[in-house]
Formats: structure tokens, sequence, C-alpha cells
């Protein structure tokens, strides 16, 4: 069973998270790969595990997803890494 991530933002906001905005931004970030459609559904997979691993009481705050999201970027690819943090910068 997999439970539901609400997304704190740096206004102390709070919102649905939403797994095909995380996908698209994978995905807009690994645009320069043959592959990428195929990375960037592998990807966040991967970042989705490690999300619901840490979302002990289901709120996580932007940034730390932002940092995970990063993280894994960086260890496949680190061009899709520096676009992505270019459009989500930690605050």
């Amino acid at each position: 069973m997999k439970l539901s991530i609400t997304v704190k933002k740096p206004n102390g906001g709070l919102e649905p998270f939403l797994r095909d905005q995380l996908f698209v931004s994978v995905y807009d970030s690994l645009k320069h790969r043959k592959s990428a459609l195929a990375d960037a559904t592998q990807l966040t997979d991967t970042v989705l595990s490690s999300l619901y691993a840490m979302a002990e009481s289901s709120v996580l705050e932007r940034d730390v997803i932002v940092t995970i999201v990063t993280t894994v970027l960086e260890r496949f690819d680190s061009t899709a890494a520096t676009h992505y943090k270019a459009f989500h910068p930690v605050r």
C-alpha cells in the first residue's frame, strides 16, 4: 500500500504530491538522452521509493524532495542533474 505524500512549500502551504509532475520534471532534465522516456520512468520510480521510505508523517518539505531528485539524477547523469537544479533550486 502506497501512502499519500503531501508537499510542504517554503511558504508553509501544503499541496498534494503529484507523481506526474515529478515525472515531467525528470523527463525534461533527461531530454538530451535518446532513452529519456525509459530513463525518466525508472528514475521516477527510484525517487518515489526513496520518498515513500522517508515520508513517516506523509508530509515532506519541498526542498527534501528536490534534494532527493537531484541526488538520484547526479548518480545517473550529471548533465540532467545540472538541468534539474537550474529549474528547481533549493530555497
